[in-house]
């Protein structure tokens, strides 16, 4: 991809995306989880030195963002027989899928962030004394079943990454089925409901297909009230975003006070002309559209909505939260808004965690794709460190799946050091998010202001109890096994 995330500002590019690859990136991006992909990365300026500094420190400081280090020497021992490879180190596997023809690089900010957590990791010890080895599950998309048969040889855990197609995890074969297996993960997030709402896995940003939060659109409505009355979603064509369609729904209903207009539909393929859907937009008489679906088709709709005079507000997943938005001019889409739940890199001056993220993968991984998941993935890594430690102290020193699980699931206000808002890992959505907005061709913040109105804890604005129940049934049910502890 040509755009990307650079300095704490996006650089845009020409994106060329169509056919299945725009299908694919809207699983992946939109019914996936709180997360944006960027583009290619580039290295940063700088020569990636690590002196240690008070807010925080740098790439190799004993320290991630505001959190102490989880990594450093000891003595933990793998439990026999839930080493995968081997007890003499973390054999963690990585599930991406880079290497997809139709989409090289799908996801790749996953492999690069955990590339770069590993070396951070083991250049103080590794977890424990016990060095992180990387193994690499790239299903290049439709390779998840070959993938998996890997994991179930080789790795104790997965860890800050993800399958586009994470259903196909649970074949209901020997020797290739997650729970068959006994695997754990801990993702850089989730796409399908079977994977959502299966256990065995602890999400560090959750975000169940079944409940969404109403932080986003109370603000939304707060900021925009006159656009906010009257919306209408307009979704793609695709059974794995229905879920991401009653999640909004739910949210919408518990809000009030938003009409919801008859939805339109769009191929996720993308369309030759989108005027026609623009018309029909304009038409509902629509004050703002929820989009759900991959943001280079966004583009497109609003370059045709801005052509015929919409003024209406676009609201957006934080998939959106991307170079690619920006495909069709920064005017098309001048004045969309996006939600977040982790700090903007145009920020990363403020927020310790995210300018040592982009340290990190400057240092260990040059050629790294800086994006959004790759935060997510920092994310997961740090708790997956955080619950080895705990559970090693535990259990005098012996590491277990088990263990590990409980333990990152037991973690409360989890932030990654600063990384994101407060979180329960494994539990409910966060509560807490921010709305950023596109002026004059970037992103900036927009509600709510740092210290104003709004600002509950360092940003984010926290409404308690603002979490939405879809009460319809969805269209899939979560992959669990009855008999597995968590």
């Amino acid at each position: 991809m040509d755009g990307q995330f650079t300095h704490g500002r996006l650089r845009r590019g020409r994106i060329r995306i169509g056919g299945l690859v725009a299908l694919f990136a809207a699983i992946a991006l939109v019914a996936g989880a709180c997360g944006a992909s960027g583009g290619s990365g580039e290295e940063a300026e700088g020569d990636g030195s690590t002196t240690t500094t008070a807010a925080g420190g740098t790439a190799t400081s004993a320290k991630w963002g505001d959190m102490d280090s989880p990594c450093g020497e000891g003595d933990l021992k793998v439990k026999d027989g839930e080493g995968g490879t081997g007890t003499d180190k973390l054999y963690i596997g990585v599930p991406n899928d880079r290497g997809a023809e139709i989409r090289p690089g799908l996801n790749k900010e996953v492999w690069d962030a955990s590339q770069s957590f590993a070396a951070w990791c083991n250049e103080q010890g590794g977890i424990g004394g016990l060095q992180i080895e990387l193994v690499d599950l790239d299903a290049k998309l439709f390779q998840v079943e070959a993938a998996m048969s890997k994991a179930c040889t080789s790795v104790f855990a997965l860890v800050g990454g993800a399958f586009t197609q994470d259903n196909m995890e649970f074949t209901g074969k020997d020797g290739s089925d997650f729970h068959k297996c006994k695997l754990i993960d801990i993702p850089a997030f989730a796409v399908s409901v079977e994977k959502g709402l299966s256990n065995g896995q602890v999400q560090p940003l959750p975000n169940p297909p079944n409940k969404k939060s109403e932080q986003w659109i109370m603000d939304f409505k707060e900021v925009y009230p006159e656009e906010s009355k009257k919306n209408i979603v307009v979704a793609g064509e695709l059974p794995s975003l229905k879920s991401v369609h009653m999640q909004y729904d739910a949210a919408v209903q518990e809000v009030g006070g938003i009409e919801q207009l008859d939805p339109l539909s769009y191929p996720v393929t993308g369309m030759a002309d989108w005027t026609p859907l623009a018309q029909k937009v304009i038409d509902s008489g629509a004050g703002s559209l929820y989009w759900i679906g991959e943001p280079s088709n966004a583009a497109n709709l609003m370059a045709k909505l801005k052509e015929q005079g919409w003024e209406g507000i676009a609201l957006n997943e934080t998939n959106v939260y991307d170079a690619n938005y920006f495909s069709a001019g920064p005017q098309a889409v001048e004045g969309s808004v996006v939600r977040l739940a982790f700090h903007p890199f145009e920020e990363a001056d403020k927020w310790p965690a995210i300018k040592q993220y982009q340290d990190s993968l400057k240092k260990y991984v040059p050629d790294g794709k800086e994006a959004a998941l790759g935060l997510q993935s920092t994310s997961a890594w740090l708790l997956f460190a955080t619950a080895v430690k705990a559970c090693g102290e535990k259990n005098g020193g012996v590491v277990d799946r088990t263990c590990v699980l409980q333990e990152a699931a037991a973690q409360k206000d989890w932030t990654a050091g600063g990384t994101h808002a407060p979180t329960d890992p494994g539990g409910d959505p966060p509560e807490c998010g921010m709305l950023v907005v596109v002026k004059d061709g970037e992103f900036e913040r927009l509600y709510p202001e740092i210290g104003g109105k709004g600002d509950d804890q360092d940003g984010f604005h926290c409404p308690e109890g603002s979490i939405a129940t879809v009460t319809e049934e969805l269209p899939a049910k979560g992959a669990v096994d009855p008999s597995r502890p968590i």
